[in-house]
């Protein structure tokens, strides 16, 4: 029986790591955090980081990926997890 390689990647947030399907990939596109496009750098969140964590830390992991004020990346975090748990 042939055994299949599982990939884990990080989550910026919390610097676990998970199997590569349980996390959400993300990017900064357009000064925007959107799902990735398949093009360009992207980045990982575990979902209980998204759900539990407070929008000031998730800005801060994610200056390193989208070069952004931590002001408007807390914005973004906000409205981007709005999307995701509320439809």
């Amino acid at each position: 029986m042939v055994m299949k390689h599982t990939p884990f990647r990080m989550c910026i947030s919390c610097k676990e790591r998970i199997e590569q399907n349980k996390l959400l990939r993300l990017q900064c596109k357009n000064r925007e955090i959107t799902p990735y496009s398949y093009e360009g750098r992207s980045f990982y969140f575990c979902k209980d980081c998204l759900k539990n964590t407070k929008e000031d830390k998730l800005a801060k992991s994610l200056q390193r990926y989208c070069k952004q004020d931590k002001n408007n990346l807390i914005k973004m975090v906000e409205t981007y997890k709005e999307k995701i748990f509320n439809g």
